[in-house]
């Protein structure tokens, strides 16, 4: 399954070297060494930058104003670092279709995630949830922060498997009540769940002060309706609804406007709550994914 991925010495060092080229662009596009994460309130110095108005003048570095005749601010690694928790949906909807293997993207890019977070010695933890017999079932890892334990988490991801609905509100309940420190949630999710329940969630995370990205996956076969023509009764997994249908061109047609919709929708969402918010349909994107999205997610400092 995908999610081994994440663990493959090949794969790891291609998310090495895409991070060192974020990072250098980064620091190309600004002119100076590096960007600093916070000015002052550290002990281990780590950047500098230009000074600009409304700088902390305590950090002026003398030396470099006597050697250059510029004024220059020294910056500090943060004494905190940031608390970053991948959060997936493992509902039985992430099973389906099988050939898709949407919870496999989903777990794999969630740890892909967590190393990353991890190259700045971040704590990182990995989340799954799902409602079972009624009640919210949310395990997560303990909280890693060095690469060396990295595959610590791996027992974890292989074991998850999908199940249950999906409840995007009761998980962040359950998060919440944690009582964590304000940190960053990535939610992966396929979000068929109804839009009440997704905001509501989401605008939770966001107001207990968490910095919320979304990834929003689904499969191949499910976004193109590559299924054969026939009379088929669907059963919903979640619910254990029945129905007939005929599946046809025209039925074809309204399920790939019906995925259109879900993801239009939850892109609105996260619009408006200032959430950054990204598509992995299919697991064939995987690595594109990485590569694609990876520079515009802020994991990366």
């Amino acid at each position: 399954m995908l999610e081994a991925r994440a663990f493959e010495p090949e794969f790891l060092r291609k998310l090495d070297l895409l991070v060192l080229g974020i990072k250098r662009a980064r620091t190309v596009r600004a002119g100076q060494r590096a960007l600093g994460r916070i000015q002052g309130l550290g002990i281990e110095p780590e950047n500098f930058k230009d000074y600009a108005p409304g700088d902390d003048l305590r950090f002026l570095d003398w030396n470099a104003f006597a050697r250059l005749d510029d004024l220059i601010i020294r910056t500090y690694r943060a004494d905190r670092q940031v608390e970053i928790t991948s959060l997936v949906d493992a509902s039985a909807s992430m099973g389906l279709p099988e050939r898709d293997d949407k919870l496999g993207l989903a777990l794999a890019i969630g740890a892909a995630f967590a190393y990353i977070g991890m190259a700045d010695n971040d704590a990182v933890r990995i989340g799954a949830f799902s409602m079972r017999r009624g009640a919210m079932k949310l395990e997560t890892t303990a909280f890693h922060r060095r690469r060396e334990s990295y595959l610590n988490f791996k027992p974890f991801v292989m074991s998850v498997k999908s199940g249950g609905e999906t409840r995007l509100g009761a998980a962040v309940d359950q998060l919440l009540l944690q009582r964590r420190p304000a940190g960053t949630v990535v939610v992966i999710s396929d979000f068929l769940v109804s839009e009440s329940d997704a905001e509501d969630a989401l605008k939770r995370l966001v107001a207990a002060r968490h910095e919320v990205k979304v990834i929003h996956v689904m499969g191949e076969q499910e976004t193109t309706a590559a299924y054969p023509p026939g009379l088929f009764r669907v059963r919903d997994v979640e619910t254990g609804e029945i129905r007939e249908t005929i599946f046809g061109p025209a039925t074809a047609a309204a399920l790939r406007r019906k995925v259109e919709q879900i993801a239009s929708r939850v892109r609105e969402i996260c619009t408006t709550h200032a959430i950054t918010y990204a598509q992995a349909f299919g697991a064939g994107t995987f690595e594109d994914f990485m590569e694609r999205e990876l520079p515009l997610f802020g994991i990366v400092r």
